[in-house]
């Protein structure tokens, strides 16, 4: 019996792997230069970047009205994708130029989603088809953007299972988190909370030495501009700019629901808080490891605002983390209506978007204005039911 468990979770797990290498070939050849098919994805923006990078004006890059003009140069459409990334990240996507586009996206997603599924399996062990299909609807989202949460998703699984080991190495995964520095923040939280200094010391001169390489290479004129790009992000996010229903942070739930700018950015705030707080307790009552772990990933998504439907794709470190103690304390039921939240968090934004498919560009974007943020509540109770599965008692 046990033996045809094996088999059944290895060709599962083949069977999700090959769909997800069909999907990057897809992709790849359907995009092979950016705005080929008539759209643009994520990663063009991080080509095109690299490009701006490539050519000696990174700094441009930031500047919205250079990114517009170059993808409406490509396009035939309103609309934009702005460069709010850390210097860092220019470092990486300067190195797409080295291929084709096609070519740079096929290796960009396809090693990282490997990487992030190797790690997934030594975090998961038998468990590792569960969690595959709980996070397959934003995993499947990442591919068909583009976007570089197998690269974030990888980078906390390593600090996870290096911090499982006791390993001060668990730094390094940590400090290049800053690339996406907000989704870092529920760990950086747990290891310092943990004194596991060696750790925060190492996260931090990674964090030093990449800015000064930044700097270096980049020029010092990199960071104002990099700052002048945070600060239009937030303008734009007070002026409805950005997608709500395809987010899933507490800020996009309550502007969704019609709160002001203001309210929902306390209710951010408080969440935010709320998420760190719950960190804090898992560390300072001892919990198991694993658990208190699995809390610090859980809570990089509530800390900010700009948290998208791609971006779930995280959340299998937590839940690798913590499978088995779930199902040892779920019914059937609740095992269903895990999955179920699951796939709302992280899928709903892009199945109203595929809803929308067939409306023009002012139809489309009045249609994802009048949508609720579903992920965003989807998540907050998942996180409830979680709660309340690992309060019971283990089972004898």
């Amino acid at each position: 019996m046990r033996s045809n468990e094996t088999i059944t979770r290895l060709v599962f797990v083949a069977l999700v792997a090959a769909l997800l290498a069909g999907m990057i070939w897809h992709f790849a050849q359907l995009r092979p230069a950016p705005g080929a098919d008539g759209a643009l994805v994520d990663f063009d923006a991080f080509y095109l970047a690299g490009q701006l990078v490539a050519e000696g004006r990174a700094a441009q890059a930031y500047d919205p009205v250079v990114m517009r003009s170059l993808q409406e140069g490509l396009i035939d459409r309103d609309g934009f994708m702005p460069w709010t990334y850390p210097p860092q990240f220019d470092l990486v996507v300067v190195l797409l130029q080295l291929v084709p586009r096609g070519l740079a996206y096929a290796l960009f997603v396809g090693l990282t989603l490997a990487a992030y599924l190797w790690l997934l399996a030594r975090l998961s062990g038998p468990q590792l088809p569960k969690v595959l299909l709980s996070i397959l609807p934003p995993v499947c989202v990442t591919i068909a953007v583009g976007q570089n949460s197998f690269l974030i998703a990888a980078l906390m699984a390593g600090f996870v299972l290096l911090s499982l080991q006791g390993r001060a190495g668990a730094g390094w995964p940590l400090g290049l988190l800053v690339i996406k520095p907000h989704l870092g923040i529920g760990l950086g939280v747990h290891a310092a909370l943990s004194r596991r200094w060696p750790v925060v010391g190492i996260a931090t001169g990674v964090v030093l030495a990449s800015s000064a390489l930044a700097t270096l290479l980049l020029g010092p004129g990199i960071w104002p501009a990099f700052r002048l790009a945070v600060e239009t992000a937030q303008q734009a996010l007070s002026a409805d700019f950005y997608p709500f229903f395809r987010m899933t942070s507490s800020y996009a739930l309550f502007r969704s629901l019609g709160a002001s700018a203001g309210l929902a950015m306390a209710g951010q705030i408080a969440t935010a808080l709320l998420a760190c707080g719950a960190v804090t307790l898992a560390v300072l009552r001892h919990w198991p490891l694993r658990h208190s772990l699995a809390v610090a990933c859980f809570a990089s998504i509530p800390v900010s605002p700009y948290v998208y439907d791609y971006d779930m794709a995280i959340l299998g470190v937590g839940f690798a983390l913590i499978a088995r103690d779930l199902a040892a304390r779920c019914s059937a039921t609740e095992d269903i209506l895990i999955l179920a939240l699951f796939w709302v968090a992280g899928g709903w934004g892009m199945a109203h978007a595929l809803g929308m498919a067939g409306l023009s560009w002012e139809d489309g974007s009045a249609a994802a204005r009048a949508t609720l943020s579903f992920g965003a509540a989807a998540y907050l109770l998942l996180l409830a039911l979680i709660g309340r599965i690992l309060s019971r008692p283990a089972p004898a």
